[in-house]
């Protein structure tokens, strides 16, 4: 029987292992895939593509949203925001609206009059907003065909949204069990596989800085999601039951100063080796706490609170910052850390700290890790690229000439690096010492969502479509 039983196991990983690509690298289960890194380095999908060319399918997704896909199993899942037509804001390429903030700020404008001339040029508000559909979509990952669709929720936001947010824009995430769809203020939402509605969670809504809109996504791991709720009002980073919903702990956050409420940015979960810990970035601090909630360590200098931590076999990576050149500060922290580890004025490492740079993060992508360096794409199109171990920078290019916007953050593949633009444009390059691009794929259409890898597919999100790349001559097709 235990022969049978292990013939039997070998015989349903076949398929998985083929071309050297392993079950759990066929899966991408949240933000970023497998230990938020960006990296499936054993996937196979091309390198090269446009509408048409090497595209499995393409599927038109009714509403807005800048979640990313993920990918579990033969199953793609993607939210999205569905209003009615004729909304207030359109979406548009460009860099954020905190160059405008800072440029008022520096012309002396009032805290109010910054606020009327954001809110008039930037913000969709909630009176101008009818009732919103909160739609989470299950794909089949080989035909793109909707295999269901829920409606988490309807009615009007609770809050405005920036015109380049959208009331979708956190990736949702699964255990291959269980999917977790999260809309903010809207509340988090659990399905199983097949589309049954678990239990849900809402908690009350709080405000975010001048109705930019939510951001931050779950993460899963263990049994437990962890949420992060950095906002103007309260703020905390919560642990709920997977399976049930039951909210386990809440550990508030950020009660020094309004402006260090505030953030975007996915918490994550770092397994050291000698231990887990779940780091959390906002404004002015990045966080760690252990399993139940209980702080470990806090390192301040922290400028921005949008981009996602990373860490490899050495070392956590915290990276955030604003659009001018000042303010745009990279950590690399060693584990074992405890207490306050901030760094005091004139030091750029201390014992825990290993090499510091004040001027390298991007403010909206996260930063990549692969084969030993740390890239840095900036919402302008500058690309920093440091050696992860030295923190040593090795050069800066300008990605696809200059002219380019970004929002997606990096990825990487098969020896090869990948920027995608918010005109739809990815730019592919050798990782090395220098600059080297090698490739232009067009999609022709705003995106601003992180991309999905799966085996021998690649999932892109645009504006108003979800794209399987994989090496195929077939002609796109909507369904």
């Amino acid at each position: 029987m235990k022969n049978r039983i292990i013939l039997f196991t070998f015989l349903l990983l076949i398929p998985f292992c083929l071309n050297g690509v392993s079950y759990a690298e066929q899966n991408w289960p949240q933000f970023r895939g497998p230990g938020s890194s960006g990296v499936a380095d054993k996937a196979t999908p091309p390198d090269h593509w446009t509408t048409t060319e090497n595209v499995a399918w393409v599927k038109e997704i009714p509403g807005r949203g800048w979640s990313s896909p993920i990918v579990w199993g033969d199953r793609v899942f993607v939210t999205s925001a569905i209003s009615p037509e004729g909304s207030f804001k359109e979406p548009s390429t460009g860099i954020f609206g905190m160059d405008y903030v800072a440029e008022l700020t520096e012309q002396g404008a009032s805290e109010e009059e910054i606020t009327e001339k954001v809110t008039a040029r930037d913000i969709e508000l909630t009176k101008e907003t009818e009732d919103i559909r909160y739609m989470v979509y299950a794909l089949d990952k080989e035909t793109g065909e909707v295999l269901w669709e829920r409606e988490a929720h309807k009615g009007q936001p609770f809050g405005g949204r920036h015109r380049k947010n959208t009331y979708a824009s956190e990736t949702p995430t699964t255990d291959g069990e269980r999917v977790y769809a999260y809309f903010g203020n809207a509340g988090l939402y659990c399905y199983s596989m097949d589309g049954e509605l678990l239990w849900k969670l809402n908690w009350e809504p709080q405000p975010v800085r001048m109705d930019f809109g939510t951001g931050s996504s779950p993460v899963v791991h263990g049994g437990h999601l962890y949420i992060l709720r950095d906002t103007f009002g309260e703020s905390y980073l919560a642990a709920v039951d997977a399976k049930t919903g039951k909210e386990l702990w809440r550990t508030p956050r950020h009660t020094d100063s309004p402006y260090s409420k505030d953030g975007w940015s996915t918490p994550f979960v770092w397994e050291s080796g000698s231990r887990t810990e779940i780091i959390a970035v906002g404004h002015q601090h990045a966080i760690s706490y252990d399993l139940n909630g209980k702080e470990i360590w806090r390192l301040s200098g922290i400028t921005g609170a949008i981009p996602t931590p990373l860490a490899g076999k050495e070392m956590l990576y915290v990276a955030t910052g604003s659009q001018g050149e000042e303010g745009r500060p990279v950590f690399a922290v060693r584990p074992g850390a405890s207490g306050d580890i901030s760094l005091k004025e004139g030091e750029t490492s201390n014992d825990y700290v290993a090499w510091h740079h004040p001027r390298a993060s991007a403010y909206i992508p996260s930063p990549l890790l692969y084969q030993g360096y740390l890239y840095f794409v900036r919402d302008n199109g500058i690309l920093s690229v440091f050696d992860a171990k030295s923190g040593e920078r090795l050069y800066r290019a300008r990605v696809g000439g200059g002219g380019h916007t970004f929002a997606s953050s990096p990825w990487a593949f098969d020896g090869k690096v990948f920027f995608l633009s918010e005109d739809g444009d990815t730019f592919v390059a050798q990782p090395g010492k220098t600059y080297e691009e090698i490739g232009k794929n067009s999609l022709g259409e705003m995106s601003l969502a992180s991309p999905a890898i799966s085996g021998d597919s690649l999932f892109i999100r645009t504006l108003t479509k979800l794209y399987r790349i994989s090496p195929t001559q077939k002609t796109a097709s909507s369904n």
